[in-house]
């Protein structure tokens, strides 16, 4: 399923490999490399997931030790990228390991003196960067889960003060050079956003929240407060396969609302539709007309949704097309 959608995404830059060298300026002005889009995915993801279990945290689960079963539920089964080298640990302001998606044996570690191959304390570095900052990218070399080797990772790390945790997640290596449009790469990373935020949702129904209230509860606070590109355009918004908005980011009065005969200006009955992808195809794109709360103006989306683990809801995200996001 994900190799199928980045085969799609990559065979529309296939064009670039053959483009005179004397067209290289007009190509690659304004464009976003593979690398730069790397950088965006990790840190809009890292940034998500700070910015959702701040709000949890800070909401309803107090206790510390809570804080962390619940934080483990959420990154453990969330991988991302097409190797699905992307993946979520989380340490404290004092350097213990909190939670590992790939390497539980870390949990419980104090890390403040560990260093990487080429006696990098890089861990000192997250930890100050959190303390000075509160958000940042730092390199170090660190095992691929993709192939088992060592290589070199830049990660970006971002303070979630209500549990004093900091997340972080990277990615390895050198990057090949694709290019894509602006729009291309923002949908990229909804994708990709959308898809961790699933898995993870999933993992804390399967692991800690069993209760369909404490369920709608968590959704809720969880995509409440998360925006994300430049203009803060984006955000996420959840139904269940009944049509019954379960949580939203920007439009709070339609959670608990039953929206099957919903209709956009152009008349698409839009809940319908993202329900029966949801349903049968498990994920994939719809466009349709709707509110931007940047502008406060009804206008062409594309969003892409995805079925949530282990229950019928669906989770969405998507790119206004009128502007750049």
């Amino acid at each position: 399923m994900r190799n199928k959608l980045y085969t799609i995404l990559f065979l529309g830059l296939i064009f670039l490999a053959s483009c005179d060298k004397t067209d290289e300026y007009y190509i690659y002005n304004d464009m976003v490399s593979q690398y730069e889009l790397l950088k965006e995915i990790v840190m809009v993801n890292t940034t998500n997931a700070a910015t959702g279990l701040e709000t949890v945290f800070t909401e309803t689960i107090t206790d510390s030790a809570d804080q962390a079963e619940l934080t483990q539920a959420f990154i453990n089964p969330i991988r991302y990228l097409q190797d699905e080298s992307g993946y979520f640990f989380v340490e404290s302001y004092n350097a213990w390991m909190v939670a590992h998606a790939v390497k539980p044996e870390l949990i419980g570690t104090y890390r403040y003196d560990v260093k990487d191959e080429n006696d990098k304390y890089y861990v000192r570095d997250m930890v100050s960067t959190i303390k000075y900052i509160g958000y940042g990218f730092v390199e170090y070399y660190f095992e691929n889960p993709d192939n088992g080797l060592v290589e070199r990772k830049l990660a970006f790390v971002k303070a979630i003060p209500a549990a004093e945790f900091f997340i972080g997640s990277g990615f390895y290596g050198d990057q090949p050079d694709y290019y894509y449009e602006r729009d291309d790469a923002n949908a990229v990373i909804v994708v990709e956003a959308t898809r961790s935020f699933a898995d993870g949702i999933g993992g804390v129904f399967e692991n800690y929240y069993s209760d369909s209230l404490e369920r709608v509860q968590f959704c809720r606070e969880l995509i409440d407060h998360v925006r994300f590109f430049d203009n803060q355009s984006g955000y996420f918004f959840m139904y269940d396969f009944d049509c019954v908005n379960v949580a939203h980011g920007t439009q709070k009065d339609l959670q608990g609302q039953n929206l099957y005969d919903y209709q956009d200006s152009k008349g698409n009955y839009v809940i319908r539709e993202l329900v029966d992808i949801a349903k049968n195809e498990g994920y994939g794109y719809y466009e349709y007309w709707w509110n931007n709360p940047v502008t406060g103006q009804e206008e062409p989306k594309m969003a892409w949704i995805t079925k949530v683990p282990g229950i019928d809801y669906l989770i969405g995200s998507g790119i206004y097309l009128t502007e750049n996001n």
